[in-house]
């Protein structure tokens, strides 16, 4: 019997890493059709676990593309019959609203970007009600998250934490003890730790870093340019985990700008836990608390460290001082959780 089809909206070019951990868990459920946008498909790591992979070419702001992703959508929603559907941030639910109203019952919205959190603007926030109301299960990526949302969608809002595949592949350390090399991975601008890093790379020679991910900005473009610092590109999770796992740190910092950044889930904390190399947090972040209280990494003073030599020493001086538990090894994988996503769709 063939299995059911779920239809994934995302606008994703398919090298996202949760996306990547979901859409491998759920094709063993469901054909997956997936509609994603990028400028090519080389970093498509989900594809092979996709009966259709719909890339639609452009960037995600540009209104032809928004056109035509639409379209694409439009064209799957009549001719498939889809037993459940994924969309990914609120974006999508509004863009799509019309269609997805009859067809509530099968909506999964799975938030784990909020624009309800990234703004404060009034109009912005009176839609979230209307588009809470369409899907019938919400997914949050922590319990801090699902607080935030408003009471009267609590019941129907589930936890699927952003936990990484259990990770074996330990490397030894790159660096010299007298040295530093930091991890900078992910969604790369300035507001989530690229003048801290810029400033460290002034301050010494033996500071070092290694880029991995998606530059957004400017400052960030140059940063990936300078002498001491390696730009790997886009990796796959257990490649990002193998490079993680010889750094000295992953940096994990949020310039404390808005909700989302404060309630950040950052998959690095859990990321450090399975490559056994110690976060850098700011303290604004709330789950800075769970780093401390466990010994996962440096929690700084606050985002905007100014004393960057004294910064670089005690980075130096602790970074062989944190605990990786055997038992935090394998709670905090996705392997333990990826049942609660399969859950959300029945």
């Amino acid at each position: 019997m063939p299995l059911p089809k779920l239809l994934y909206l995302c606008i994703n070019d398919g090298s996202d890493t949760r996306i990547n951990k979901e859409i491998r868990t759920l094709a063993s459920q469901f054909e997956i059709i997936y509609v994603g946008i990028g400028r090519d498909e080389s970093q498509a790591f989900v594809k092979p676990f996709c009966t259709k992979f719909h890339l639609v070419k452009g960037h995600h702001k540009s209104i032809g593309t928004l056109v035509r992703y639409f379209f694409t959508f439009v064209n799957l929603y009549f001719t498939h019959r889809f037993r459940s559907i994924h969309v990914i941030n609120e974006q999508l639910l509004l863009i799509f609203l019309p269609f997805l109203v009859w067809s509530r019952r099968r909506v999964v919205a799975d938030i784990f970007d909020s624009i309800f959190l990234r703004s404060g603007n009034p109009v912005v926030r009176s839609l979230q009600s209307l588009l809470y109301r369409l899907p019938k299960t919400i997914i949050v990526t922590d319990d801090n998250r699902k607080t935030l949302v408003p009471a009267e969608f609590q019941k129907k809002t589930v936890v699927v934490e952003n936990y990484p595949y259990a990770f074996h592949n330990l490397q030894p350390k790159a660096a010299a003890a007298d040295e530093l090399l930091i991890l900078y991975s992910g969604s790369l601008g300035t507001t989530r730790g690229t003048m801290l890093l810029t400033e460290l790379l002034k301050h010494s020679p033996k500071v070092k870093v290694w880029m991995i991910g998606w530059v957004y900005d400017e400052p960030t473009r140059l940063l990936s340019q300078h002498p001491q610092v390696i730009f790997w590109g886009v990796k796959t999770q257990q490649e990002t985990m193998r490079l993680a796992s010889e750094c000295d740190y992953i940096l994990s910092v949020y310039e404390p700008i808005n909700d989302n950044n404060l309630n950040a889930s950052p998959n690095k904390i859990y990321d450090a836990i399975q490559a056994q190399t110690p976060v850098i947090i700011n303290a604004e972040v709330k789950v800075a608390r769970f780093v401390a209280e466990n010994r996962l990494g440096c929690v700084l003073a606050n985002y905007y460290i100014t004393d960057v030599e004294t910064l670089a020493h005690q980075l130096i001086s602790l970074k062989k001082g944190f605990l990786f538990a055997a038992d935090f090894r394998r709670r905090y994988t996705w392997e333990a959780i990826e049942h609660k996503l399969i859950a959300a769709h029945e």
